[in-house]
């Protein structure tokens, strides 16, 4: 079923011989082409391994929502690190040691030690602070903690300067915590970003 959206213009859906979509934030319209047989052994992998990535990425990524710099322009920061590990969904699976979960040209922190403070105390964590001239005092440390087997995910961060990070939160007793890391910079009303690191996992 098409949906028309008169504000704009644009629909959405299929209607007669016609498909609107979004195409890179813009509408676009083509014509309908019958679907060739879906389910090849190379599709199934695809599906896979989209499926086991976005049902991880979603524990945490509306938590980003305010600590992300990646390009989200047209669609949301679960898509923008499902997009950034397209080779690893072109794989069919979740790999979570290489999991990407930001990018950019800034350095990250070195030493970072996480740490699992108890069930009902939640998460710390220390390092070394990144200086330098790409660095400014507003730079923060982003950490992110995954447990997909209790669909837990926390998210703390602290001043790059500060060189520690508390987080207080409820975690499950039993869980086993993927522990993900970068650095997030100011530049007037944009945000810049260091590659995301993987952290040892935490039981």
């Amino acid at each position: 079923m098409g949906i028309l959206n008169l504000l704009n213009g644009s629909f959405t859906g299929k209607v007669g011989k016609m498909v609107g979509a979004k195409w890179k934030n813009k509408s676009t319209v083509r014509s309908y082409t019958k679907p060739a047989y879906t389910n090849t052994p190379g599709q199934q992998t695809v599906r896979q391994g989209f499926g086991e990535i976005t049902s991880f990425v979603a524990l945490f990524a509306d938590q980003l929502k305010s600590f992300s710099a990646l390009n989200t322009k047209g669609m949301s920061v679960r898509n923008a690190i499902i997009k950034l590990n397209k080779d690893m969904v072109s794989m069919g699976g979740l790999d979570e040691s290489v999991l990407k979960i930001s990018r950019g040209g800034l350095p990250n922190v070195a030493a970072f030690t996480p740490t699992l403070k108890s069930a009902n105390g939640g998460f710390s964590a220390t390092w070394t602070p990144v200086q330098g001239v790409t660095i400014t005092d507003k730079a923060k440390v982003i950490a992110v903690f995954v447990d997909p087997d209790n669909s837990f995910a926390a998210v703390g961060s602290a001043l790059n300067s500060a060189g520690s990070l508390d987080l207080s939160v409820a975690v499950p007793a039993s869980g086993s915590f993927h522990c993900y890391y970068y650095v997030l910079d100011f530049r007037g009303s944009s945000r810049v970003g260091s590659p995301s690191k993987y952290s040892a996992t935490l039981v």
